[in-house]
């Protein structure tokens, strides 16, 4: 298993996910931020069924950095219960798990 993990959450607009997404790749808490726009989400919340479009991010990063990439999503988030969930990554090509590394530490 390596350190690397991937982090999900989804933004209720393309504007809230480009600021999340600079922030975490500027301040290198990510070493990449897929942007995946037009998604549809149907959901419970707060006693109803929602059907919203939303724009998810898959947020490349290690399990270090799990707490400051929360901390930044939860900040700089529109929704009152951001999805914040991550995922280990078991296996990958040892480039691109190095890659992923060296960009999160980049700033030490």
């Amino acid at each position: 298993m390596s350190d690397a993990c991937m982090i999900l959450t989804t933004c209720g607009s393309e504007e809230t996910a480009l600021t999340i997404a600079a922030a975490l790749v500027d301040q290198a808490y990510a070493a990449c931020v897929n942007i995946v726009p037009s998604i549809k989400s149907y959901y419970y919340f707060k006693g109803e069924t929602h059907l919203d479009e939303e724009v998810m991010l898959v947020i490349k990063t290690t399990q270090e950095f799990f707490p400051q990439v929360s901390e930044v999503i939860s900040d700089l988030h529109t929704y009152e219960v951001p999805e914040i969930l991550m995922f280990p990554v078991e296996a990958g090509s040892d480039p691109f798990l190095e890659w992923i590394r060296q960009s999160v530490n980049r700033l030490a």
